[in-house]
């Protein structure tokens, strides 16, 4: 397919010989296939420096005993991205302070360059141009943004919900991605379940275990407010694995 914004062009492989783009045409990477980190960057030809237009090479994300890297899904436009990124930050500095094993990329959902250069700007890692992330985003598939997303390096997953991760671990989210592991897996009444609510008690995101309303349709309620009842039957929903989608 071709990653260029104004194009809408997919090819299979049969199709593609008898077929002239006028731009280069790129193999698309299969969701939840592992590749490398190297495999991951293939499309991506350089990295920008945060606070300038200096280049670097994408091989600096996977060399130097570099044992994960975050991918980062954000935009400048999103009030959610623009409350958790400051955070992010601060403990990606801190991180870094004890350990360079942690990485993470910045991959634009901005619409312009000028909120793109504006937004890396806040950030203390390199981001992939603004036009050449469009492979990353197919291959991740996030259902909203900020996304962070975790792999390790060879290019397994270490977690799908790095947002989450980092919301209620802090710091020791970092330090355990740093060592290229697995956060341990929340425990049912701790568990939080980004962008959804309780329409009971209005506590969002919904913590602990959730319970939904196949009668009323988009309807959760937390485990206090299910006590309470319900005029209909509830269903609980099973605590999601890293291989679930977001």
């Amino acid at each position: 397919g071709c990653t260029h914004k104004e194009c809408n062009i997919d090819l299979c492989q049969t199709c593609l010989p008898n077929n002239k783009h006028e731009h280069p045409l790129v193999e698309y990477l299969m969701p939840k296939k592992t590749y490398s980190l190297e495999a991951l960057f293939k499309s991506v030809p350089y990295l920008l420096n945060p606070n300038n237009e200096e280049k670097i090479e994408t091989k600096t994300m996977w060399q130097n005993d570099v044992k994960s890297v975050g991918f980062y899904f954000s935009a400048h436009w999103c009030p959610p991205c623009r409350a958790f990124t400051p955070k992010l930050a601060e403990l990606y500095k801190t991180a870094q302070e004890t350990s360079h094993a942690f990485r993470i990329v910045f991959v634009s959902c901005d619409r312009d360059e000028e909120s793109f250069n504006s937004y890396r700007a806040e950030m203390p890692w390199p981001a992939v141009p603004l036009n050449s992330g469009a492979l990353l985003k197919e291959y991740f598939r996030y259902s909203g943004i900020p996304s962070l997303f975790i792999m390790s390096s060879d290019g397994s997953v270490l977690s799908r919900r790095g947002r989450d991760d980092v919301s209620s671990k802090g710091i020791e989210a970092l330090k355990t991605w740093a060592r290229g592991e697995k956060l341990p897996a929340p425990l049912p009444e701790e568990f939080e379940w980004s962008r959804v609510s309780c329409d009971g008690c209005s506590m969002a995101p919904l913590v602990g275990q959730r319970y939904r309303c196949l009668t009323c349709g988009n309807y959760d309620l937390c485990s206090a407010c299910e006590k309470k009842g319900h005029e209909h039957p509830l269903e609980l929903v099973p605590q999601p694995t890293e291989d679930d989608e977001e």
